[in-house]
């Protein structure tokens, strides 16, 4: 029995876990350079900071590239939410990369508030860009219907 598994649908999403990798971590630690302690961990800190605030732009156009390139935007939504996990754990891998790896880590994310504040705010952010995104998209879908519907008569 030979599985297949299709990984063409989920080009857009790999994408976007790639660039959230290189681009948006790289940019935060290029900032930062090996000054960074907590930051790194509770995002919000970094996101909402306004002499870093090139990065939330940077988060927010790679969620909104993404959703703009899908197919169905359900599918991109859905994305998005699923990316917030992920920039999660990404945040602890460049954190662990830069100060040494401590299992301590996860404990204290889920024991403070800071690491609900980055839950949240990743949350938001992720879901309000994936819906501009497809909002968009589906009045370019509309705009263009009705192009063609004008061209036709």
């Amino acid at each position: 029995m030979k599985i297949k598994i299709d990984l063409s649908r989920q080009g857009n999403f790999i994408l976007a876990i790639l660039l959230i990798h290189f681009i948006f971590f790289g940019f935060i630690c290029n900032i930062y350079l090996r000054t960074i302690e907590e930051e790194l961990v509770f995002l919000y800190q970094i996101l909402f900071n306004p002499s870093t605030i090139l990065s939330l732009v940077i988060l927010i156009a790679i969620i909104f590239l993404m959703v703009l390139k899908e197919h169905f935007f359900e599918y991109g939504i859905r994305n998005s939410i699923w990316l917030v996990p992920i920039i999660i754990l990404l945040s602890w891998f460049w954190y662990w990369l830069l100060n040494g790896f401590d299992i301590v880590l996860i404990g204290v994310y889920f024991t403070r508030i800071e690491g609900y504040l980055t839950i949240i705010s990743l949350f938001g952010i992720n879901f309000i860009s994936a819906i501009s995104a497809a909002i968009i998209k589906e009045k370019y879908k509309r705009y263009i219907a009705k192009i063609k519907e004008i061209e036709e008569v």
